[in-house]
């Protein structure tokens, strides 16, 4: 069973979010979900396209006001 990690950013900008979520996927397994969330409409966006470029799959996006959730799972 894979274990699933949680990444709250609310407050941060970018590139603070995309970081952060880089460091966290670095330290995990291939197979791992990363469930990432903040308020800062525009880095979920930016994290989605990091993630995608770098072969890991976005399980779920939503974007809702400036609320973003990216669930991830690490290639």
């Amino acid at each position: 069973m894979s274990n699933n990690y949680k990444l709250k950013l609310d407050g941060l900008v970018c590139p603070l979010p995309v970081v952060r979520t880089k460091k966290k996927l670095n330290e995990m397994q291939s197979g791992e979900i990363l469930e990432v969330s903040g308020d800062f409409g525009e880095s979920g966006e930016n994290i989605k396209r990091y993630v995608e470029s770098y072969g890991n799959t976005v399980l779920e996006f939503k974007i809702e006001g400036e609320d973003y959730y990216i669930k991830i799972e690490k290639a």
